[in-house]
């Protein structure tokens, strides 16, 4: 398979309304919510070199820091039947995801780091940023 680019990294926060400001001053614009504002999609705004991050509120006793990293491929369920050739074990079968307009699938690196590969199919059900 083959990797198109970094599709977003996905980061749990003890507080996802600091991260936001800080990511703000980074240069990323929040492109939308879901959860009442527990998760917040922030990009670039650059189509050619695009910058995604997603944040997620930490649930108690829940550890901060990366959660997961999405990978864009042009057909996840292409991706996901050549890994399952390689040996791969995914935690689940490609699905669409409607809140995040996704197509995907995600499986663990040899160190337990979660890995997606991920494919925008749709817009997307999130509202905007306050």
């Amino acid at each position: 398979m083959k990797l198109l680019r970094l599709e977003h990294l996905d980061i749990v926060c003890a507080d996802v309304k600091k991260s936001v400001e800080f990511y703000r001053k980074l240069g990323l614009t929040p492109e939308g919510t879901l959860d009442n504002g527990n998760v917040v999609f922030l990009f670039s705004g650059d189509d050619e070199s695009p910058v995604r991050v997603e944040l997620h509120q930490a649930e108690k006793g829940q550890k901060t820091g990366v959660d997961h990293i999405a990978f864009e491929v042009a057909d996840t369920g292409a991706a996901y039947r050549e890994g399952k050739d390689q040996g791969l074990e995914f935690k689940f079968e490609p699905l669409q995801n409607i809140q995040s307009g996704r197509h995907i699938a995600n499986l663990y690196d040899p160190d337990g780091v979660q890995v997606q590969f991920a494919r925008k199919t749709l817009p997307g059900e999130y509202g905007n940023w306050g």
